[in-house]
């Protein structure tokens, strides 16, 4: 169980679980990208719910192109160029990162995320 009590803890969080959902996604492990995404959802409602999401800003330029994406989605609501501007020089690449950026702006577009 994930037990998140500041702002610090749900940043490295996130940035753990991204990081270990990329490396899983990118090996087909399914469970343990799901596991991460959970550790992800939490860390993000924790981050909403002081009204500091955008302290996601920190990892656009992160070294795990996951990291970047996930956190350039959850920043869409708030910070929409800069996560957009991302999103797609992420999508103009090959491999399944780029289409999930790619994927993911399309979606924000049609208003189908809600985040």
């Amino acid at each position: 169980m994930v037990n998140i009590k500041n702002i610090n803890t749900a940043l490295e969080k996130f940035k753990d679980a991204a990081a270990k959902h990329t490396e899983a996604t990118e090996q087909g492990d399914y469970k343990t990208a799901n596991k991460c995404y959970g550790v992800i959802a939490k860390a993000v409602l924790f981050l909403k719910e002081q009204n500091e999401i955008q302290q996601l800003s920190v990892f656009l330029n992160h070294n795990s192109i996951g990291v970047c994406v996930w956190a350039a989605t959850y920043l869409l609501p708030v910070k929409e160029r800069e996560a957009t501007q991302l999103l797609e020089q992420i999508a103009g690449g090959t491999g399944i990162h780029s289409f999930t950026a790619n994927t993911t702006l399309r979606e924000w577009r049609r208003g189908n995320l809600k985040l």
